[in-house]
């Protein structure tokens, strides 16, 4: 029937884009939407000289904002310098820029970076599960709240006690989130969560209906669907480099803050970084499978060396099998959102093993076999 020509690599083709967008849907809610990784992540943003150096200045911006500095300063002064210290001040912003970077590498104040991340985002999530009342406080946005980074940056400035005390409540607060974004992410965040494996399974149901069509080329169509999966982990890969280099420009003009959002980019799409190296894994996986089950002289070759050991010793083979997926599951997060796609992966490359085994086994039959055969 002319329509199983073309109906199989159609499959193909549109399971490929679907699972381009399945590996960015991944990436969203892997990052976005788990605090864990979330707060992760965000310990390693201060890590980064230059997003900490970023830092610095806001909090010093924020405490010269928020506090009169120089008032605070005249009342240490002796009379006669009393007149200098709006001047002196001034002068003294770029050393406290710099006394912050240094009170940020400190793994006390760090420690209360992570806290401040995961406080934001567990109020991010507990308002799209419907807790309002985690956002009662800041008037219904989702907010980074620094004030105590401020505070320890105030401290090593010499500012304590009612000063401290008066600074306004927003001070130090980052808006993340405001309420009319929050409605927006929250029914983005129903789509996400049910696409999450739907999305997976349609693109595995896709393959595996495009091979089963496919009689008698579907060593072929499995080729196919291992390069379609190459070519989607290069494109996320891709998209992962080149993106950041567009947002980079679109956020910022100013050469000194190309490098900290540049630097953002990078570590909140190291998870997006490891899905794309992960297809292409899974795609060079399959690729190989459709190999060594054709009809070429090597894969010829290596079935019937491997042959003894298929038929005589096939834990081994097993043996192997699992050594590379433990490799696979180890060389990333082991959270449950990839576990299960790894256990399908598992499932499959165990199948493909027993399939390949018993046919080397026919193909390449024990002597004894072969005699009785012939006979």
């Amino acid at each position: 029937m002319a329509w199983r020509r073309w109906v199989p690599w159609t499959l193909v083709v549109i399971a490929a884009v679907i699972g381009l967008v399945a590996a960015l849907n991944v990436w969203v809610k892997r990052q976005a939407l788990s605090t864990d990784n979330w707060t992760n992540s965000s310990a390693q943003l201060l890590e980064n000289d230059k997003i900490r150096g970023a830092l610095s200045v806001y909090l010093v911006d924020q405490l010269y904002a928020k506090v009169d500095v120089a008032a605070a300063l005249e009342q240490r002064l002796p009379p006669q310098a009393k007149g200098l210290a709006p001047t002196i001040a001034g002068a003294l912003h770029d050393p406290a820029v710099r006394a912050t970077n240094a009170l940020l590498e400190r793994p006390r104040v760090q420690q209360l970076w992570r806290e401040a991340n995961r406080r934001a985002h567990q109020a991010f999530i507990a308002f799209l599960d419907g807790k309002h009342d985690r956002l009662v406080s800041t008037n219904g946005q989702v907010v980074l709240d620094l004030k105590p980074l401020l505070e320890q940056a105030a401290g090593r400035f010499g500012l304590s006690g009612e000063r401290l005390q008066n600074l306004p409540p927003d001070a130090g607060q980052i808006v993340i989130l405001k309420g009319n974004q929050l409605e927006t992410a929250r029914r983005a965040v129903k789509v996400l969560r049910v696409l999450s494996y739907f999305l997976l399974f349609l693109v595995l149901a896709l393959f595996a209906a495009a091979v089963y069509l496919a009689q008698g080329r579907r060593l072929r169509l499995l080729m196919a669907c291992g390069v379609s999966l190459l070519i989607v982990g290069l494109i996320v890969l891709v998209v992962r480099r080149y993106a950041g280099n567009y947002l980079v420009d679109a956020l910022t003009t100013t050469p000194e803050g190309k490098d900290p959002v540049s630097a953002v980019w990078a570590i909140e799409t190291n998870l997006l970084r490891n899905v794309g190296i992960n297809i292409v894994v899974y795609g060079i996986g399959i690729m190989f499978a459709a190999w060594i089950a054709g009809a070429s002289r090597a894969a010829t070759w290596v079935r019937r060396e491997l042959a003894p050991t298929m038929r005589d010793h096939p834990v081994v083979i097993y043996g192997a099998v699992a050594l590379v997926l433990f490799i696979v599951l180890i060389t990333g997060p082991t959270d449950a959102q990839r576990i299960f796609p790894l256990l399908i992966l598992f499932g499959f490359a165990f199948g493909g093993t027993e399939a390949l085994r018993r046919r080397t086994a026919r193909e390449f039959p024990a002597a004894g076999q072969a005699s009785a055969r012939a006979g």
